[in-house]
């Protein structure tokens, strides 16, 4: 009965003994699990779980960080990307919708032609006939219709009834009228003020007041209307006027054919 009581004993001692150690084994194994894991080891420091600390970079030298340089090259070709773009755009504009400073470049010279030389007037002879009675100015001429010595303020040119007679050179017609000595009269205003009239003609000359005639057009025919030259029968008798001065019409007409 002893026996089999101390075995008994032994036996649920070595029981213990085996769970003790078991324990300690457990304990020595979570133990070292919270060493190996949780406690930081003084010779070498586990870089791979500690957060990196922030590094102030000096201004004169910046980090070679390729990651960040990237991403400002990149916006570089797009600022340039963006330029290019806005070229095109405006190479696209109307040009009647550039700005002012456009549209006030210097246009294309236009050849403009040479202005005209201006032509001396054309002068012709009143009538066919020759001069009889010429111009005298101050000086006094015998007077057959009325047997006396006057002045003579204008040139007497012969003809026949019914000639024609022709405007000198270019002008407009101031005046057309009937005299009661000089009979049918017609007066034409030129350039540089000079007018000239033309006495002793037929009755419907061939202008009007107003109109204009060129040099050596019809105005009218010569006719026996000039009572104050009756004597020389039919003819001319023409005055040229520059204001209110008697000048010599045929210093104008030198040189022109018929003379």
């Amino acid at each position: 009965m002893r026996k089999y009581g101390k075995s008994n004993a032994a036996a649920q001692m070595d029981d213990k003994g085996f769970y003790i150690i078991l324990t300690i084994c457990a304990l020595a194994i979570v133990v070292s699990g919270y060493v190996l894991f949780f406690v930081p080891s003084s010779k070498e420091p586990v870089l791979e779980d500690t957060p990196s600390l922030p590094v102030t970079v000096p201004v004169t030298s910046p980090p070679l960080d390729l990651t960040e340089d990237e991403p400002i090259e990149k916006t570089a070709k797009e600022d340039d990307t963006a330029e290019d773009e806005k070229v095109r755009e405006e190479e696209k504009i109307p040009e009647e919708s550039k700005p002012t400073a456009v549209e006030t470049e210097p246009e294309e010279a236009v050849p403009t032609a040479a202005p005209a030389v201006p032509q001396p007037p054309v002068w012709v002879r009143p009538v066919e006939g020759a001069v009889t009675i010429p111009f005298s100015g101050e000086e006094l001429v015998f007077q057959p219709t009325f047997g006396d010595w006057r002045v003579h303020t204008g040139t007497d040119y012969a003809g026949n009834e019914g000639d024609r007679v022709y405007a000198v050179t270019d002008g407009t017609v101031e005046r057309v009228w009937m005299d009661s000595l000089y009979g049918q009269c017609i007066e034409l205003a030129h350039a540089d003020g000079l007018a000239t009239i033309y006495m002793g003609l037929k009755e419907g000359p061939k202008v009007k007041e107003g109109g204009t005639v060129k040099a050596g057009d019809v105005i009218g025919s010569l006719g026996a209307t000039n009572t104050a030259e009756s004597a020389q029968g039919a003819h001319l008798h023409l005055e040229a006027r520059v204001g209110d001065r008697a000048v010599d019409v045929e210093t104008f007409l030198t040189g022109t054919e018929g003379e």
